[in-house]
């Protein structure tokens, strides 16, 4: 047998196993956003995405394991849709509103029927001790360092209020965030987002030395 037939069967072995890895995360995630991680099962999918229970099993193990993976897969969403657009903005101030604007229009887009995936597990899982929650805990602290981060440059650069708190702004700027993606999941339509939105801007203008 030719050895280089065995390497190309394995690559196609490979790719098909990400195709349809990639196909039950899109679906999984999904799911979370609007029912919680909790709501995802291997048999659940399996019956979604027409892929048999076995090949879950090889592809993801547990149902914890799906479920981490599922959250992995959210914050990939999340990094794409409301960091990475403003990763060339060098200004502190200015990339602190772009992200603020974009996680709102993130949420109202559509991307996943019951808006921040990241948000949701925050809640789901905060009286829930294990692994899950160390997960999502994680996540949420690196959006929160991350948003702390550009109000300190923001203010160290004379942009906002010197005397502003940057533990409370960063506070307040997730709260908005927060309370928007709840409402968007009780089905209250993209008019509370648009009002946390507009507070969120209100709030840092007032903050601003320019």
């Amino acid at each position: 047998m030719n050895p280089d037939e065995n390497v190309h069967r394995r690559d196609g072995r490979h790719a098909r196993g990400d195709r349809s890895r990639a196909l039950v995360l899109e679906r999984s995630m999904r799911i979370a956003s609007v029912e919680g991680l909790e709501g995802l099962t291997l048999g659940r999918l399996a019956a979604d995405v027409a892929v048999s229970k076995g090949n879950l099993v090889t592809l993801f193990g547990t149902k914890e394991a799906l479920q981490i993976a599922t959250l992995d897969a959210a914050v990939g969403v999340f990094i794409t849709h409301v960091i990475a657009p403003s990763e060339g903005v060098v200004a502190p101030l200015a990339r602190l509103r772009a992200v603020n604007d974009a996680f709102f229009a993130y949420v109202t887009s559509g991307v996943f029927p019951g808006g921040c995936v990241l948000y949701a597990t925050a809640n789901e899982y905060r009286a829930k001790p294990g692994p899950l929650r160390d997960h999502a805990l994680r996540y949420y602290d690196m959006w929160y360092a991350y948003l702390l981060d550009l109000v300190q440059r923001a203010r160290d650069a004379g942009e906002i209020a010197a005397g502003a708190d940057p533990s409370t702004v960063t506070f307040e700027l997730m709260a908005f965030q927060q309370a928007a993606n709840t409402a968007r999941l009780l089905d209250r339509g993209d008019e509370a987002v648009a009002r946390a939105a507009a507070l969120t801007r209100a709030r840092l203008d007032a903050l601003a030395t320019g």
